[in-house]
């Protein structure tokens, strides 16, 4: 229920508060929560643009989207007065958040979407806004230059070697091979199965050359019936 204002001059039309989008009116609460939707997809956008790897999710999508509203609504709820406030505060410590977060440059973007919507919330409209380009253009800058990506990464190479019962396995033909094709090696792992051996290498390939190319070359050795490569970059995604 709005109550009517007197106008201080009789017969003229009662002039529009300037304080309309302050506290908890009806326009205030429609405009924040639109301007926090709007920009938390915007948000949710650039990282589907910049997103690297396996574990992409729509749902995580719709959480972004989701979580600014709710960090606007809480500082809507929040501003009316303390004892809203402190009712907040209790029914979160009643939640428990058990969904792990496999990247952690996903918990960044809740904690993005999250500030972007408490200030909105908090009717910082120009800090929000701020935010979120700057943000928004350092992720960008930093995905287009492969920010802390080394020029050649490591990667997982698995041999599978037949032998004979009670012969060790001959792996100086591999070693020699990664000596000669790769700038670095080293063996993770063996093991047997019966009278096959199983061999894991970490290698990382000479300037110029691939993992391909040295897939190849250890799968031509002697004995090797099964090859496997793994991107160490997506292992654990894998």
């Amino acid at each position: 229920m709005i109550l009517a204002q007197a106008s201080p001059v009789p017969g003229l039309p009662i002039p529009l508060d300037p304080r309309s989008f302050q506290g908890a009116h009806p326009v205030t609460i429609a405009f924040v929560l639109l301007a926090t939707l709007a920009l938390s997809i915007f948000i949710a956008a650039v990282y589907k643009w910049t997103h690297r790897g396996l574990s992409y999710s729509q749902a995580f999508q719709f959480s972004l989207v989701l979580l600014g509203m709710l960090g606007a609504g809480i500082m809507l709820v929040a501003s009316t007065g303390v004892i809203p406030a402190i009712g907040i505060i209790g029914g979160f410590s009643l939640i428990r958040f058990r969904t792990p977060v496999k990247d952690p440059k996903d918990m960044a973007y809740i904690l993005f979407v999250l500030v972007v919507g408490l200030a909105m919330g908090a009717r910082l409209y120009w800090v929000a806004l701020m935010i979120t380009a700057f943000l928004s253009l350092t992720i960008i800058v930093l995905t287009r230059i492969n920010f802390g990506l080394t020029y050649s990464h490591e990667s997982i190479i698995r041999l599978t070697v037949v032998q004979e019962e009670g012969m060790p396995v001959d792996t100086t033909s591999f070693d020699e091979i990664l000596r000669t094709e790769a700038d670095s090696s080293h063996l993770l792992s063996a093991v047997g199965h019966g009278s096959r051996m199983e061999l894991t290498y970490g290698v990382r390939p000479k300037r110029g050359s691939t993992t391909l190319a040295l897939l190849s070359a250890l799968q031509g050795g002697p004995a090797v019936e099964h090859a496997e490569l793994f991107d160490a970059k997506h292992q654990v995604e894998f």
